[in-house]
């Protein structure tokens, strides 16, 4: 509802990583609704300049995962591209073993994915007895098998990519390692001067640290005098500023309330470039999180 809101009330134009059937295409249309028109770019960098030239009116772009850990490129993608994050999704990771229609599970010799696909499956994939084959992307894997047509040949990836390629038909379902396989994703776009949202929300940060001594526990001082919550703080080396250490930070509330702002005024002390790169609602799956917890 928000984003036919923001759109003028058509349907969103949501960019995505990736091709047809990615991990990141099932869960803009969950966010978005599946009638939301959703596309592939090649790269992050291409997807954050779909959403800067207006060719997208929503980028959506993978932050984190349970398993994997934090998603480098996109830190520092985000920090310099003058977009605003303006939501958070998660979504829990269920990997198939796809393979061409007409195969058993014994035929399968060599199954094609994505490095951290093929090493989310690597207990099932051992059992079998196949080798793991690095690929580029994971719906691209099923391209790649479904245009083969051979049946010793399968693929790591999501239920749509099965159902995105002819010829593709899933020969087991659910075969990740771990059943807590999460990953979290950001919803970025273009800064219209709208209010921050109140409630229950987070708000994200970059900022590089001064060159002073204890400067990272100093830009941190603010908040915790505060009582404000820390939920996230990512390190990387930005290639715009000449090397210096740079931070991404994620603080239950908004800048915009008393605390906020004191937190805020205190980080700009010990830091430097500080940017507020959005304020948004919590997502409902964090009351899933934290009952596993």
């Amino acid at each position: 509802m928000q984003a036919r809101k923001r759109t003028g009330g058509k349907k969103p134009k949501v960019g995505y990583q990736g091709v047809d059937g990615a991990y990141s295409q099932m869960a803009a249309r969950e966010y978005f609704g599946k009638s939301a028109e959703t596309y592939g770019a090649p790269t992050f960098e291409h997807l954050i300049n779909e959403v800067r030239q207006n060719r997208a009116d929503y980028g959506f772009l993978p932050i984190e995962n349970s398993v994997a850990g934090r998603v480098t490129d996109a830190h520092h993608l985000l920090a310099h591209s003058k977009l605003v994050v303006v939501g958070e999704h998660f979504m829990p990771i269920k990997h198939m073993l796809v393979g061409v229609k007409g195969a058993k599970l014994g035929d399968v010799k060599r199954v094609y994915s994505h490095p951290q696909a093929l090493a989310q499956c690597s207990n099932f994939l051992k059992a079998l007895g196949v080798e793991a084959v690095p690929f580029g992307d994971t719906a691209d894997a099923v391209r790649h098998i479904a245009q083969k047509g051979d049946v010793s040949v399968a693929a790591v990836a999501s239920k749509l990519a099965a159902e995105t390629y002819p010829g593709a038909t899933i020969l087991r379902d659910n075969i990740q390692n771990r059943s807590d396989n999460v990953t979290r994703f950001l919803v970025i776009r273009k800064g219209n001067g709208e209010e921050h949202p109140t409630g229950d929300v987070i708000t994200s940060i970059s900022y590089t640290v001064r060159n002073i001594p204890a400067a990272l526990y100093k830009s941190l001082s603010g908040f915790a005098t505060t009582g404000i919550n820390i939920i996230n703080l990512e390190s990387f080396v930005p290639m715009t500023n000449g090397g210096d250490a740079s931070f991404y930070l994620e603080f239950e509330g908004s800048p915009d309330s008393p605390m906020g702002r004191v937190a805020v005024e205190e980080l700009g002390y010990y830091a430097k470039n500080v940017d507020v790169l959005g304020v948004y609602k919590k997502s409902p799956y964090r009351k899933i999180l934290s009952a596993k917890a």
